[in-house]
């Protein structure tokens, strides 16, 4: 079986360049149309999902219905084939959300040191460590992800997430470390294709894009 781990479309802090983590922030217009062109990449290559799973915020569940709509094998109001599960959620950076990526450096050095030595971040009461957010996707893939082997007729799962979520994936899969975290691309609706057999996961290919946009693959990382 297939597993399909996707970032959702940009919103309108991912257009400002700030931090959003648990944030709950829209889709721009533009982010709409990103996840419109990637349902349609999807149909052109013939992939129908057989389940989808979303975080809560509604960036995430936004961009799930809309790929939902033209590619999932089911009802989108059951939850046997659209599944909302917290565990997804993204990162979470307390009193850091909302802050502009590009003035981090005037700040203090513990965010800065988030985003470029995450050894070293320390989270407060507000936020997430980096081993919380590891702890619930090592949750989702093991509790969650391993068992659908055993379901019959299951070829096809979307996931769809965020930036810091998806590298999270990634960084189990290709055995990754923290210090090459944010190393990591992942532009809004960019797709990761994994395969799962024999309970392995394992990377088949990376940063998939149904759309041309150079200018956005360089916006919003988070």
């Amino acid at each position: 079986m297939y597993i399909y781990i996707m970032r959702h479309g940009e919103t309108y802090w991912n257009k400002e360049g700030r931090i959003q983590g648990s944030s709950d922030i829209e889709l721009t217009d533009f982010g709409v149309d990103l996840a419109e062109l990637s349902a349609d990449g999807f149909q052109r290559d013939g992939i129908r999902f057989d389940r989808i799973y979303t975080s809560p915020l509604i960036r995430a569940v936004r961009t799930a219905e809309i790929v939902a709509h033209k590619t999932l094998n089911g009802d989108i109001h059951d939850k046997q084939f659209f599944r909302i599960d917290g565990r997804l959620r993204e990162m979470c950076f307390g009193k850091y959300e909302g802050l502009k990526l590009k003035e981090l450096k005037g700040y203090d050095e513990n965010i800065v040191n988030c985003f470029s030595h995450p050894a070293l971040y320390i989270a407060d009461e507000t936020g997430e460590t980096y081993d919380e957010i590891y702890a619930r996707i090592d949750d989702f893939m093991q509790r969650e992800l391993l068992p659908l082997q055993k379901e019959s007729g299951i070829e096809n799962v979307l996931v769809l997430c965020y930036g810091t979520v998806i590298r999270t994936f990634l960084s189990r899969i290709n055995e990754i470390g923290l210090e090459d975290f944010w190393n990591i691309r992942q532009p809004n609706c960019s797709i990761n294709k994994i395969a799962l057999e024999d309970n392995r996961f394992s990377s088949v290919r990376e940063n998939i894009l149904y759309y041309e946009s150079e200018e956005l693959m360089h916006r919003g990382i988070l």
